[in-house]
């Protein structure tokens, strides 16, 4: 099990070294150019979807909970300040003070 994610990451970054070494960025098309700053949060909001998802079905997406109140606040601070830190810091303490109040 182990050899097996030390062989997944260590494929994962051969290829990732090789795609960046052979082609260099000014080789790609403009319109991919323009799209790889949207992949890091694209890929972001797919695993927060995912994640939703799996813990109450499809339901879990419009029926608000403290997640939705953590990713709403993190949006706002990220929107507002651009950084990383700030809205992560955020989602955290939304979510604590969710843990803190009675069910």
């Amino acid at each position: 099990m182990i050899a097996a994610l030390f062989g997944g990451a260590l494929i994962t970054y051969l290829l990732r070294v090789l795609f960046l070494a052979v082609v260099p960025s000014e080789r790609l098309p403009r319109w991919v150019r323009d799209a790889l700053p949207h992949v890091g949060p694209a890929a972001l909001a797919a695993l927060i979807v995912g994640a939703l998802v799996h813990q109450g079905g499809l339901s879990a997406l419009v029926v608000p909970t403290a997640t939705h109140v953590a990713l709403l606040a993190a949006g706002l601070v990220a929107w507002r300040f651009r950084s990383l830190a700030a809205p992560m810091a955020a989602a955290l303490l939304v979510m604590l003070a969710a843990g803190l109040l009675p069910a």
